[in-house]
């Protein structure tokens, strides 16, 4: 028998990840691939970030929003790039790529991740993103 869990109850008992801006609930899997369920309220940006291993794909369930994206190399963030993402919409993350999402919509950005649970703390690395 497989485990089953409600994604959107999860997240309703859920509190903020005060350090990332947003709701983040895993829902199923080990180490390597992990599924979670991000939640980011209108006008929430996530922090800039990359991570050193593996990569994350996303999948916007609801809602609309920007996703910055630049490559960390030589300890610089180096040409940022801004791209509008909504529903339906899914990318890759590669190692090094640092990203950062805001939910430009007046509801809930809600995102399905695939990412190692590693990403969830040990391999997250913050930066300062500008863009020109």
């Amino acid at each position: 028998m497989v485990e089953i869990v409600n994604a959107e109850q999860l997240l309703k008992n859920s509190t903020e990840d005060q350090a990332m801006n947003q709701k983040v609930v895993f829902l199923t899997g080990d180490d390597d691939n992990a599924f979670f369920m991000i939640e980011l309220h209108p006008n929430r940006t996530l922090p800039a970030h990359y991570h050193k291993e593996k990569i994350e794909i996303y999948y916007i369930l609801k809602g609309v929003g920007t996703v910055i994206t630049a490559k960390f190399k030589n300890g610089k963030v180096m040409n940022p790039c801004t791209q509008n993402v909504g529903k339906g919409d899914v990318f890759s993350i590669t190692p090094y790529t640092v990203h950062q999402i805001t939910n430009t919509g007046t509801e809930v950005l809600q995102i399905l991740a695939l990412a190692p649970k590693s990403h969830s703390a040990e391999d997250r690395y913050f930066v300062t993103l500008t863009t020109q």
